[in-house]
């Protein structure tokens, strides 16, 4: 008995050594998304929705992405701006909420295209028309996701770009990036 109950101990020991080390592996693959190059020309950029805050005013974390969106379209990398999201908690849709973003900015509304029902990441990428090539657009600790995501939709031209901390990093990050991590895996295993 006392050799089965070693033998259930090292396996034990070696399940939790794998796991941790999945964990690790997977938080620095997300890291990596962190530093990026300069991207290419295509045809628009997708800025997937976030958090919008009682009164209808954006997170920071959807405020920083659609900066980042609109930066790229003023820049030329794109000729369009998809904006897409879900409803909020707040009586705002997301996707609202970064239209009148772009309007203050001074986008023409004919260079925004709006989807509605992209309630989660994976949506919003299969929404996307595959005849056009994107940039995705979102935080940095949400790239490796939408890579993962984009890169399974066949036919999909893509790149990622990270979004600038118009303030400061957020307090929640570390949050973030475990949400991501277990995301990451759900999706990975078929999810």
């Amino acid at each position: 008995m006392t050799a089965f109950l070693k033998s259930l101990f090292n396996i034990a020991i070696a399940l939790v050594f794998v796991v941790v080390l999945a964990g690790m592996g997977t938080v620095a693959y997300i890291v990596s998304f962190y530093v990026q190059g300069d991207t290419t020309t295509r045809d628009c950029a997708v800025v997937f929705g976030a958090a919008v805050w009682p009164g209808g005013e954006a997170s920071p974390a959807l405020r920083d992405r659609t900066y980042a969106g609109i930066d790229a379209y003023e820049r030329g990398q794109v000729n369009c701006l998809v904006f897409s999201g879900s409803d909020s908690a707040y009586n705002k849709h997301e996707v609202d909420v970064m239209l009148d973003i772009a309007y203050k900015r001074g986008v023409a509304p004919d260079d925004i295209e709006l989807d509605y029902k992209g309630s989660n990441t994976k949506q919003t990428i299969l929404n996307l028309d595959t005849s056009r090539s994107y940039l995705l657009v979102s935080n940095d600790f949400h790239l490796a996701r939408i890579s993962l995501l984009a890169t399974q939709r066949e036919g999909l031209d893509f790149e990622v770009m990270g979004s600038d901390y118009l303030q400061r990093r957020y307090t929640r990050e570390p949050f973030f990036i475990l949400r991501e991590a277990a995301a990451f895996w759900y999706y990975v295993l078929g999810g």
